[in-house]
């Protein structure tokens, strides 16, 4: 890599580990906060999965805005934003400040991984390498968050502490981001903030339209693999966010030694971190056969070949048996992160990188997000044990799918519209 492609890597991955621990502060305070609140877990899961469908949803204007205005200046306002709502969500008073709060941290978010991943797409050449090195930052933030948070818990007795901690170390990070530059690339500015594209943001669909002229026939072309991947997406996005958000609720109901101490939070928070850690090596294992295999679409198949079996027994076993499932699903289950990535990276247009990206994170955690009022509903109803089973359904869709992109790999849809002057 060249200087300018290391920084635009670092960059981009240091600030996916700082978004996914924001994200994942949550789990691990998930039992405390309910208590405090008195919520169940569907109430809960309810009022949080607004976060996370925003955490989605607004990855799309993100993503044209990377596109209009430069990913480093959408970044950068991102981590911004970020920070000062986990400061607000700290400080909130009540579940309706909690909630709100946690809607814009969400929304922040939202703005990282378009912007990330555009910015590189467009600097780095052999991108598996960088994908591989965003993925393993990413999995480092959030199987460190639980940690940081079960500590945060029991050092100031407060689940706020873990988000007033974070927000602050967020925020000296951004200020850090701002400063560094890159060839090509702006950094945010005052101006930015008004500038017309961001203050008249239109929808993709309007912008397509724009740029044909009246009284022609329009013709689009959509590659059924594309649709597939982004359909995989949701599946994706549903079976990480309900994994994600229940793990540290089961090890604590499911795992003797947490369950009889003193401080479970903490070593609930402490498993959970070593379970996701692994997938660190996951997503290096994904990154590097991204780069290698002529048709990375078959590593997706087997990666659920694994995961199926893995949810499946996470949902059935108790103890060190359950710890093991777990690692095995988390080892096997990331590397499907930069392998997904860069096959959105072959399927879209260079000047479109944001907006393909921005719609590929809105399918994984804004469609995804409904597993968190769908696993608490379970939850309450059956247990979280029964999350875990329906997890494995979900992966048994996915793997479907995954199959679907390859046999479905020459085939596109085309249509064709008339805009007319009246």
């Amino acid at each position: 890599m060249t200087v300018n492609e290391r920084k635009a890597a670092w960059i981009a991955s240091l600030s996916h580990c700082f978004t996914h621990g924001y994200m994942t502060l949550l789990p691990a305070v998930m039992v405390v906060l309910a208590g405090e609140q008195s919520l169940g877990f569907f109430a809960l899961g309810t009022v949080v999965n607004l976060g996370y469908f925003l955490f989605g949803a607004g990855s799309i204007p993100a993503g044209i805005l990377a596109d209009r205005i430069g990913a480093k200046k959408i970044l950068t306002l991102g981590l911004f934003g970020m920070a000062l709502s986990a400061l607000l969500v700290g400080v909130s008073p009540t579940s309706w400040a909690f909630a709100a709060s946690y809607a814009l941290l969400g929304l922040a978010a939202s703005i990282y991984h378009p912007a990330g991943l555009s910015l590189i797409a467009r600097h780095i050449e052999k991108k598996g390498k960088a994908l591989s090195l965003h993925g393993i930052l990413g999995n480092i933030g959030l199987s460190l968050a639980p940690l940081f948070a079960g500590l945060m818990v029991t050092l100031f007795d407060t689940w706020r502490a873990a988000y007033l901690s974070f927000g602050l170390m967020g925020l000296l990070f951004a200020l850090a981001v701002q400063r560094i530059s890159i060839e090509n690339e702006e950094n945010l500015s005052f101006r930015t903030l008004l500038s017309p594209e961001l203050l008249r943001l239109r929808s993709p669909v309007m912008s397509a339209i724009d740029t044909i002229p009246a009284d022609r026939d329009a013709v689009k072309v959509l590659p059924v693999p594309l649709l597939l991947l982004y359909a995989g997406s949701i599946a994706f996005g549903f079976i990480y966010r309900g994994s994600l958000t229940f793990f540290p609720s089961l090890f604590q109901q499911d795992i003797y030694f947490i369950s009889s101490s003193e401080q479970p939070v903490v070593l609930a928070g402490l498993v959970t971190s070593m379970v996701l850690s692994v997938g660190v090596f996951g997503q290096w294992l994904g990154g590097y056969v991204s780069d290698r295999l002529r048709r990375p679409e078959m590593a997706h198949i087997m990666i659920y070949l694994v995961v199926i079996p893995a949810l499946y027994y996470v949902s059935r076993l108790s103890d060190t048996p359950l710890i093991a499932a777990s690692i095995l699903f988390s080892l096997v289950f990331y590397g499907w992160q930069p392998l997904q990535n860069s096959l959105i990276a072959r399927c879209t247009p260079r000047s479109a990188y944001g907006k393909g990206f921005g719609w590929n994170f809105f399918f994984i955690m804004g469609m995804g997000s409904i597993a968190t009022a769908v696993g608490g509903y379970v939850a309450d109803d059956q247990g979280v044990d029964k999350v875990y089973l329906l997890l494995a359904a979900v992966s048994l869709a996915a793997l479907i799918i995954s199959a679907a992109v390859i046999r479905l790999a020459p085939y596109s849809l085309r249509f064709s519209f008339r805009i007319e002057r009246e």
